[in-house]
């Protein structure tokens, strides 16, 4: 597994140079190239510290070294997802709180550890008797609080950032991070079980700390390479005709009970006319910044309107209107030498995965179970 360190170390060097050099590059890059230097620093680190331990400890100094530094990844990785997620995200002098566990650890380790003697620092490593201190345990909590912690809370941002855009796009395939979601599930399950593992570890011992440090640090790298690999593809959300998503939160899917004004109800019988007579859903692009435009009402109001008197979010409300298209064009017999996917893209859809989890969604079979019943 230590070879796996050197691959985790190698990778997040390159990956980290080939973010900076990134054409277009923003603060979403810029951040996740923070983090796979602080991820290469630690990897070495942690590697030095395993090598040094086996050959017999001739760099003292190196004993803990990559501790602290663990700390400062969860606050990165947060930063990171915020900045994805955030239009016009702003850095706030509260963030430099995020750099107190690290600063903590450090101290706390100076004081135990650093500045100790080089055969005291090299006995209790060797016989690892620092797993009956106080120091270890609290170490330990906190790193496990951090990387759980903010990969938890990561999550929640990415669930809400997914629940948000469909309020305003028909097509979410490019925006809602879905790869980031599944690593950070994946992270968070491989994390948990090693943090389990190192506070299990300090109350009965089964493994070798150096065992559970070069478990837990192959994991970190595995996790970093495809942090970095995917983090480098992925663009701005806020680019280009993303820059309609202004509303901070969206309109919650709910039945207004209250009687519809005459104005009100004149505006919906308007859009519904527009939606079956223009098809504005047929253009893959559509957003409610864009529908509202074309509506000549505001976003808000269109939004408001489409959540609480028709009962769905927009994404919800352009995917009826592409799957009832595409229900017409099966039963249409000039239609029958095309293909399935073709029928989808010529009905707003852009991606064969969406279309297939909409329609199944929406109608409960799949596409190709209900082309062969009409056919």
């Amino acid at each position: 597994m230590e070879t796996t360190l050197i691959y985790g170390i190698f990778m997040s060097l390159m990956l980290s140079a080939l973010l900076l050099t990134k054409k277009g590059r923003n603060d979403a890059d810029n951040l996740l190239s923070v983090y796979l230097l602080i991820s290469a620093l630690s990897l070495a680190l942690a590697y030095l510290e395993i090598i040094n331990r086996e050959s017999g400890y001739n760099y003292p100094f190196l004993i803990n070294s990559s501790v602290p530094f663990i700390l400062l990844l969860g606050p990165t990785l947060w930063l990171y997802v915020k900045r994805l997620i955030t239009p016009n995200f702003r850095y706030k002098r509260v963030h430099l709180l995020l750099l107190t566990p690290f600063f903590i650890a450090f101290i706390l380790l100076f004081l135990n550890s650093y500045s100790a003697d080089d055969t005291v620092k090299i006995a209790s490593d060797r016989s690892e008797s620092f797993h009956e201190k106080p120091l270890f345990l609290i170490i330990a909590s906190m790193i496990a609080l951090s990387n759980i912690g903010y990969i938890g809370w990561g999550l929640s941002l990415i669930s809400a950032h997914r629940k948000r855009i469909k309020s305003y796009f028909s097509q979410t395939e490019k925006i809602d991070l879905r790869w980031l979601k599944f690593l950070l599930i994946w992270a968070l399950i491989c994390y948990s079980v090693i943090s389990l593992l190192y506070l299990f570890d300090s109350f009965v011992d089964i493994f070798s700390y150096n065992s559970l440090q070069t478990i837990g640090y192959a994991i970190a790298s595995v996790f970093v390479i495809i942090l970095g690999f995917f983090g480098l593809r992925q663009g701005d959300l806020f680019s280009g005709t993303n820059r309609d998503y202004i509303i901070n939160k969206p309109q919650e899917v709910t039945e207004n009970r209250e009687p519809i004004a005459k104005q009100e109800e004149e505006f919906i019988n308007q859009l519904l006319s527009y939606m079956k007579e223009s098809k504005p859903y047929l253009n893959p692009e559509i957003t409610l910044g864009v529908l509202s435009s074309q509506m000549k009402v505001s976003s808000e109001y269109l939004s408001r309107v489409i959540n609480t008197r028709l009962n769905m979010n927009f994404f919800d409300f352009i995917a009826h209107y592409r799957v009832e298209e595409f229900k017409h064009m099966c039963k249409d017999l000039s239609n029958r030498n095309y293909t399935i996917i073709s029928l989808a893209y010529d009905c707003g859809f852009n991606s064969k995965a969406a279309f297939n989890r909409v329609f199944k969604k929406t109608t409960g079979v799949t596409p190709s179970e209900y082309y062969l019943k009409v056919k």
